[in-house]
């Protein structure tokens, strides 16, 4: 797999292609997320995350639509197509999360674990995919009383 760096970015971008992105360091984890939230924002059985350094993601085009949908911690999607792009806990003000499917090459990345197993819907089967399956967060950093 190529590094990720400034000369050699992941790239990304919405569905109608008004919104793109670029990741200029190396994720800090990727997981697999099976809570209820996110599959209902992202109309998708489960959702692949890639937690990225704040200081190393940036939209290169126009801007996102931001979605506060707690107070905790803000969606941002396409204003024209819907596509959720990114996630971040406001008290995380150091990281991002970028919806992996979003990504031009989402093989860049490999997924270190599942969280939220506990909430997976039930014709979701993940056998052993040789990753550790978590029944809540697992070992993302979470702030306190999310």
């Amino acid at each position: 797999m190529r590094p990720i760096t400034a000369d050699d970015p992941l790239t990304g971008g919405c569905l109608c292609g008004r919104l793109r992105y670029r990741v200029i360091a190396p994720p800090l984890s990727t997981s697999h997320c099976h809570c209820t939230l996110c599959r209902r924002a992202n109309a998708a059985g489960f959702v692949t995350w890639s937690t990225v350094p704040r200081a190393a993601f940036s939209f290169n085009q126009d801007s996102p639509k931001d979605y506060a949908w707690s107070p905790r911690a803000v969606r941002q999607f396409c204003p024209d197509c819907g596509s959720q792009l990114t996630f971040r806990f406001v008290e995380l003000a150091d990281e991002i999360d970028i919806t992996c499917a979003t990504l031009d090459e989402p093989d860049r990345v490999t997924p270190e674990y599942h969280t939220w197993v506990a909430n997976k819907l039930p014709w979701i089967v993940l056998g052993n995919d040789g990753i550790p399956h978590h029944d809540e967060w697992g070992s993302d950093t979470v702030p306190d009383g999310v």
